[in-house]
């Protein structure tokens, strides 16, 4: 009878990726393929993708998304693991609501008493500090097919509370770099959108002001998901490319998630290693963005 295949050693350390979710195949097809350069470059941790969408839209449009998995079930399937410690990175944009999800659920982990500790990487922009850095980012990454007087036209999600404070840091700090690119985030309802003072009429007006005839389209979101693809570059009336064509305004879609960009994949990437830094030593822990639950 042939020996069975030995069996691989569990690891004690764990790596959640916890993201808004999609589902968009282009979308998942980014975020798993974000996790296997994660797994790649940590092969004794077990790596999981987590969404976090559910709780935060009431449940509702959870299928098909990838694997389905809440941060919920993704701590529960490390303790069936035998997973002890779980660095959780955000691949969320902005510290907002999801964000302070991340946090609450990992806190609970923690408290729980499966996990001997559980640090979370921030995302991307965790406060108004990281504007800087994220805009040089954002402008080394536009795409160079890009010619001089050509307009940029940046979505993001649009957030409440603080977070509201942090992208407006961030639209200011490219302004300041390039005149001619735009940071907005989305209108809640396409009755917004219609108001004088909407953000996609603002937006309207100040690229109708620099003369520019042509724009770029650049998502700010993890993955070019829904948003990217139906209210910023949607063949509707509605969307950004409707409404800028609609004034005279040629639009280039660059449909790419930050995930697929080496300048922030490179950043999320950081901000996971100082998360399981603070494992190797807790002393350091709360340092570099990292939120630490010992």
């Amino acid at each position: 009878m042939p020996a069975s295949p030995p069996v691989p050693p569990i690891p004690d350390t764990g790596i959640i990726l916890a993201a808004h979710g999609s589902r968009l195949p282009e979308a998942v097809a980014a975020l798993e393929a974000f996790a296997r350069r994660v797994a790649e470059a940590h092969p004794d941790c077990a790596v999981r993708l987590a969404r976090t969408m559910g709780e935060m839209h009431r449940g509702r449009h959870l299928r098909p998304l990838f694997a389905a998995r809440s941060l919920d079930a993704a701590f529960l399937e490390m303790a069936r693991l035998g997973v002890t410690r779980v660095a959780v990175q955000s691949l969320h944009v902005v510290a907002g609501g999801e964000f302070a999800q991340v946090l609450d659920v990992a806190g609970r982990a923690r408290r729980g008493g499966a996990f001997a500790a559980v640090p979370v990487g921030g995302p991307l922009l965790r406060d108004a500090g990281d504007a800087p850095a994220v805009a040089d980012m954002l402008l080394a990454s536009l795409p160079g097919d890009r010619a001089p007087g050509e307009a940029v036209a940046v979505m993001g999600h649009g957030a409440r509370g603080p977070a509201r404070e942090i992208y407006a840091a961030l639209a200011g700090e490219l302004s300041r770099r390039d005149r001619l690119v735009f940071f907005s985030t989305l209108d809640r309802t396409r009755e917004d959108a219609a108001r004088p003072d909407s953000n996609i009429g603002r937006l309207r007006r100040a690229i109708l002001e620099t003369g520019a005839k042509r724009a770029w389209l650049v998502p700010f979101f993890s993955v070019a998901g829904a948003h990217a693809r139906r209210d910023l570059a949607g063949a509707g009336e509605h969307s950004w490319r409707g409404i800028l064509a609609q004034a005279g305004i040629e639009c280039l879609p660059a449909l790419a998630g930050l995930v697929e960009i080496e300048h922030f994949s490179r950043a999320f990437l950081a901000r996971l290693d100082a998360a399981l830094a603070g494992l190797a030593r807790p002393g350091e822990a709360g340092s570099g963005g990292t939120t630490f639950f010992p």
